[in-house]
């Protein structure tokens, strides 16, 4: 019989299921021990490989051909060793860690140390009470299996081993296994908002994260699942389990926890945001609360330590938390919160994408894009032979969450995104470029200072048919509180524009929309804003704004762009108009010299961490 170490006695408790024996809670090791991998087991698989050609690339990068051995990947595949129990110190080298596992159950469950977690797992269910043991029924019963992982801090070392039991959702029925599933997560811009609100008001931000949250969230519809492998009743083998909670995997689980943990919060005399329903405050008198919620993952903070005390309290009397202290790592993002003002940024993430697709020792360049070059051309002798699919959208993919904290990459990202469908060499020349300039700026990241004021503020701007194939215009629109940046945006509009002035109109008119969500959501933590100031360097598109005059070069503009006139007479906004030398959003509209761009950068508040304290 197989039995992880320490693991207690059958009992009627933790009875011996199959050829395991689940564990007591007491038997039960801490989970937040740190663990190291042994890196003597781990082995290098690549992934995608494209054969090697001698030569560097020319000093014009716009027209170089793409070597193979720049297109190189590289992917480790990690398999640990079996003991996993070495202490691992907060200054172990990145390089050295070891990732995420894969490994089938079956070889699992030859590892008492991983035995160790599918029985922590169980415990939870037994805790959460579940499930329940019954005869199998008439109707669909769901498979089960086992899913493993290293979880890892900020620093990218592994804190402790995950065995997580998931049903296999895909064999769900809708309407008889599940009904309703959306449930809402935070954006990104409301964790930027809430943080620029805290940098502000000088109070610090705490984590705590809600232990298999799944398990606690109710079930509507009657769900039956099989018993986990390796860990089937050898007493009632063709049994299967009823659920009472849901379990990961399930259509209907994210939606289950977050209704069950709503509730918790309304009961507790919290406020739902209007504008964002993963946001959460209470007042005390001249004190506020707050809270954002991302699935399992809370951000909390208040102007007063006291209610930060209470609230995780009454969290961990209702649910199994796990708390994290201090804000320092969140949805990938770093965040360093110090005396004069609070760091955002990706550097853990740049490295090793970087690594990841072999750019790590590319010679770098100062600028995302040659300001000068041109992606879509219709010549199609210059644009070279088709390049993989996967490995250009694996690229763009990651550069599209970098942007969570580098908006100097975004107009670039986007741009090269258009071309997803059928990349070429000059494509991917063009992306490779962008991890060339990460390669000379891997530091940078949002810098949000102490002592500002704390205006709303939004900037919009647009180039003119800038692309060549459908002539359609790009809008940029940016969005400040203060001198923290929260919120950025470059996408391709909609419909042709017959002019500059309706192109910045249609921008203007974008960055509207995201003034009046923003303000909403600052409403609810307390922050009234009135006639937020749209800057635009059209005097056209001002004017069109102001005035509702209608003449042959606007009559046809579409309907649903007039909002913003609307908004500006009811006094929500105040477009003014800005010279374009002061135009923030000019960096997400078209590509710039080095000149120019560093200034719209540092203008931007991106920064290296070492120049920003």
């Amino acid at each position: 019989m197989l039995r992880a170490r320490g693991a207690a006695t059958p009992s009627e408790e933790f009875p011996q299921v199959g050829d395991q024996t689940l564990m007591s809670e007491d038997s039960v090791p801490p989970r937040d021990a740190p663990q190291e991998q042994d890196q003597d087991s781990s082995e290098n698989s690549p992934i995608a490989q494209q054969k090697e050609h001698g030569g560097q690339e020319q000093e014009n990068e716009d027209q170089a051909q793409v070597h193979k051995d720049d297109g190189q990947i590289q992917r480790q595949q990690l398999v640990p060793h079996s003991r996993v129990h070495q202490t691992v110190q907060r200054d172990h080298p990145v390089d050295n860690i070891l990732g995420s596992i894969r490994r089938g159950g079956e070889q699992a469950l030859e590892d008492p140390d991983w035995v160790m977690a599918m029985q922590e797992e169980l415990n939870n269910f037994t805790r959460n009470e579940v499930w329940s043991l019954v005869e199998r029924p008439n109707q669909n019963v769901i498979g089960t299996k086992w899913v493993f992982r290293n979880k890892q801090d900020e620093h990218g070392v592994v804190t402790r081993n995950k065995a997580r039991l998931v049903a296999q959702g895909f064999t769900q029925a809708e309407g008889l296994d599940f009904g309703e599933t959306y449930a809402p997560v935070a954006r990104l811009e409301s964790i930027r908002i809430l943080i620029a609100f805290a940098t502000h008001h000088n109070f610090k931000l705490y984590q705590m994260d809600v232990k298999s949250a799944f398990l606690n969230g109710p079930i509507q519809k009657l769900v039956y699942v099989e018993q986990p492998p390796g860990f089937k009743d050898p007493k009632k083998p063709n049994h299967v389990y009823k659920l009472h909670k849901a379990l990961y995997g399930l259509k209907q689980a994210p939606r289950a926890w977050y209704q069950c943990l709503k509730e918790f919060l309304l009961k507790n005399s919290f406020e739902i945001g209007k504008a964002d329903s993963t946001l959460f405050t209470r007042k005390f008198d001249n004190d506020l609360f707050v809270c954002q919620i991302y699935v399992d993952d809370i951000i909390f903070g208040s102007t007063n330590k006291a209610f930060c005390d209470e609230f995780s309290r009454i969290m961990t009397k209702r649910f199994e938390m796990s708390m994290m202290g201090e804000l320092k790592f969140f949805l990938g993002l770093q965040i360093k919160q110090l005396k004069e003002g609070t760091f955002l940024c990706q550097t853990k993430y740049t490295q090793d994408m970087l690594k990841k697709f072999g750019m790590e020792n590319a010679r770098p360049i100062n600028t995302p894009m040659a300001s000068k070059g041109h992606l879509d051309l219709y010549d199609e002798s210059k644009k070279g032979k088709n390049v993989d699919q996967k490995l250009y959208r694996s690229i763009i993919g990651s550069l599209l969450y970098l942007c969570a904290s580098r908006p100097d990459i975004m107009l670039s990202v986007c741009m090269c995104a258009r071309f997803q469908a059928d990349p070429k060499e000059c494509h991917l020349v063009a992306v490779k470029r962008i991890l060339r300039y990460l390669v000379h700026a891997p530091n940078l990241g949002l810098w949000y200072p102490k002592g500002s004021t704390f205006d709303l503020l939004g900037y919009s701007d647009s180039d003119h048919a800038g692309c060549k194939v459908d002539r359609k215009s790009t809008s940029g629109t940016c969005q400040f509180l203060g001198r923290s940046l929260v919120s950025w945006r470059s996408k391709k509009q909609t419909s042709v524009a017959l002019s500059t002035a309706e192109a910045e109109y249609v921008a203007a008119g974008a960055c509207c929309a995201q003034l009046l969500w923003m303000r909403q959501t600052l409403r609810d933590i307390g922050c009234e804003f009135i006639k937020i100031p749209l800057l635009c360097d059209n005097e056209s598109a001002v004017k069109l704004a102001n005035n509702p005059v209608q003449h042959a070069r606007t009559k046809h503009i579409d309907i649903r762009h007039h909002f913003l006139r609307d908004h500006e007479a009811k006094g929500d906004i105040a477009l003014h108009h800005v010279c374009s030398e002061n135009q923030l959003a000019d960096i997400f509209t078209k590509p710039l010299d080095e000149s120019r761009f560093c200034d719209l950068r540092s203008e931007l508040n991106i920064l290296d961490y070492r120049n920003a304290v």
